[in-house]
């Protein structure tokens, strides 16, 4: 049997399942070392490969799976089965007896370039929305092995992929396209543009905004996020408490500070329309939690250029805590006066020193 294989790089994971996969620096730049193939040429293959049909679709490999999806047709077309288009989807949509994967699963999930091969089950009449026994469909994991996934992604949502699948977890595709996309914005656009909720909630009540903010610093799309998308920004997610080990609810600006955001934090607080909405739902609590994060940050860092962004974001949201109580405590104040009481006396909170002075004995400013 004579195919003809088109030269594409492929590249080899040990990783199968979504829960295995190591997103660590190191295994990012072991995952993705790719090996080109020769030039295009003749492959002859007449015998079955000694490789699985999972194990060829792990690997991307062309020549093997259409091996597979064709002698399966040729054979049940021998045998005048009027079934067999139902054999051949049946094939396609049958787990990895070891993984419990899918086909179309461990293309997307294993591979950083997967069109071809995706394209190949897809219209071979593999299912797009097949999950695995963790709830991933391949609109979920496509995100994580893809540097250039807007190709691929447009493939499935022509193959009624949902853009609202969840997964075990709760998180949708703009869940992890916010999360693990290098840029995520043209991917987001083309989710939304497709249905996509802006505002779906995962299990612990977190948007892809929260994700879009452990990603990156990526202050533009969130800007376009909130102003052109309608994002929510009121809605509150779930954190740990570091120190209690108990949970709390937090908004967008708590998750700015845990992962160190500068200009997201601005975004969100230069923004008349969105302050207006977070000043519904910040409290003292969150602005102190807020502080502490990024105070733990800054006694951890060394470069100049990270202790000036996090000495910059402890007093913004120095400010911002000061701007917010003092706020809350005229309304206050002006309630009690029309009920005919007294306000308290000694409202609002004292102004902190400079706190540039504060870190300016810092170990760069030593000579």
């Amino acid at each position: 049997m004579m195919y003809t294989s088109q030269p594409r790089p492929i590249t080899v994971f040990n990783d199968s399942c979504f829960v295995d996969v190591d997103l660590s620096e190191d295994a990012k730049i072991r995952n993705n070392e790719v090996i080109q193939r020769p030039c295009q040429q003749t492959v002859t293959m007449e015998s079955e490969p000694t490789m699985s049909i999972w194990k060829a679709a792990e690997m991307g490999n062309m020549t093997a799976l259409t091996y597979f999806i064709y002698n399966h047709s040729s054979q049940q077309q021998q045998q005048l089965d009027d079934t067999a288009e139902t054999s051949i989807t049946r094939l396609l949509n049958s787990r990895d007896p070891n993984t419990e994967c899918t086909l179309v699963y461990l293309i997307v999930a294993n591979n950083p370039n997967p069109i071809e091969p995706l394209r190949l089950l897809l219209e071979q009449g593999a299912d797009a929305t097949a999950r695995n026994i963790y709830n991933v469909q391949a609109i979920h994991a496509l995100f994580l092995r893809c540097p250039e996934p807007l190709e691929a992604l447009q493939l499935l949502l022509d193959h009624d992929a949902d853009p609202n699948a969840r997964d075990g977890d709760g998180w949708t595709p703009i869940h992890y396209a916010a999360r693990f996309c290098k840029s995520p914005k043209p991917i987001l656009e083309l989710l939304i543009k497709a249905g996509a909720d802006v505002n779906a909630e995962d299990a612990s009540h977190k948007t892809p905004l929260f994700c879009l903010l452990a990603n990156g610093d990526h202050s533009l799309t969130l800007d376009w996020l909130i102003h052109t998308a309608k994002a929510n920004i009121k809605i509150r997610g779930d954190f740990l408490d570091g120190q209690t080990r108990r949970t709390k609810q937090g908004s967008l600006i708590l998750q700015a500070a845990k992962y160190g955001r500068l200009s997201s934090l601005r975004i969100l607080i230069s923004s008349a329309s969105a302050m207006e909405s977070l000043e519904t739902i910040l409290t003292k609590d969150e602005l102190v939690l807020s502080i502490d994060m990024v105070r733990e940050q800054l006694v951890k860092v060394t470069e100049r250029d990270n202790i000036e962004k996090l000495g910059l974001m402890i007093m913004i949201l120095e400010n911002l805590m000061q701007k917010i109580y003092n706020k809350k405590q005229a309304e206050k104040d002006s309630s009690e006066l029309e009920e005919g009481q007294e306000p308290e006396a000694g409202g609002g909170l004292k102004r902190k020193p400079s706190l540039l002075k504060r870190i300016g004995s810092l170990s760069w400013r030593q000579k």
